[in-house]
């Protein structure tokens, strides 16, 4: 079996969101990497389905409570390659209550080359979503855009979890 008969075509997904960030002006270089893409549940019975099925794909993973759901992030067994980026983890979210979003993938988290402040500065014509840019876990910048999302971390979500390739699961 396949990842893609669990999340989806990821390469349509990916192309989506690439070909929205290159309408806004963003240039590859820089992006130090797209550690994970994001798939949403509608509930919790789909969560814990594709949660049994992503971890026969998965070498490790943490999953805790964030923001009031489930959150499952695992480290690929074999990472997904899409054109020159190697995409090591895959974020499973759980709905939150009286959440109406759609199940799918959903957003592709990138590790930009600067910090925020100049990464939201050179794209100060952007307007950004700010509601976790102040956070003190992994602050981030979002644009989102229709039918998918852009994320922007100074640090990959596999480093803040402290998922790594030695630990055990």
């Amino acid at each position: 079996m396949k990842i893609e008969t669990i999340i989806g075509d990821y390469k349509i997904f990916l192309d989506k969101v690439f070909g929205r960030l290159k309408e806004a002006g963003f240039k590859l270089e820089e992006f130090k990497e797209l550690d994970h893409i994001a798939y949403r549940t509608e509930n919790i019975a789909e969560y814990e389905k594709m949660k049994k099925e992503l971890l026969e794909f998965s070498k490790k993973y943490s999953e805790k409570m964030f923001g009031g759901r489930l959150i499952l992030i695992c480290l690929l067994e074999n990472p997904i390659v899409y054109n020159n980026f190697t995409i090591n983890g895959f974020e499973l979210l759980a709905p939150k209550e009286n959440s109406a979003h759609k199940k799918g993938l959903d957003h592709a988290e990138f590790v930009v080359k600067t910090t925020l402040p100049e990464f939201q500065e050179k794209h100060k014509d952007i307007v950004f979503d700010l509601h976790a840019y102040a956070r003190e876990e992994n602050p981030e910048l979002v644009l989102h855009f229709e039918n998918c999302t852009a994320k922007f971390h100074t640090r990959s979500l596999l480093e803040v979890r402290n998922i790594k390739n030695e630990s055990l699961k």
